[in-house]
């Protein structure tokens, strides 16, 4: 009867079930996290590291706030710079 073939395809599904079911906890073992980030473009890499450098967390998607301002310091050296140019 048709009801013979439910244990072979309970087999096949869950074979074809268990590398996508069990990479999540793999991850999580290795990486620390569930999920990985797809790096298959230039462009994702770079935002991997990005988030990387921003918030030392590349799972930790920020967004332009997570950019730190520029420092006093940086103005002050930089105004003294266009100054120094302008005497010559």
């Amino acid at each position: 009867m048709w009801f013979e073939i439910l244990p072979s395809l309970g087999i096949i599904v869950g074979a074809l079930a268990f590398p996508h079911i069990s990479s999540y906890y793999v991850n999580y073992i290795l990486v620390g996290n569930m999920f990985r980030r797809n790096m298959e473009s230039m462009e994702e890499r770079l935002q991997y590291l990005r988030d990387r450098r921003l918030t030392n967390n590349p799972y930790k998607i920020q967004g332009l706030d997570a950019i730190p301002d520029e420092s006093e310091e940086t103005e002050t050296v930089l105004k003294e710079q266009d100054s120094s140019d302008d005497k010559c």
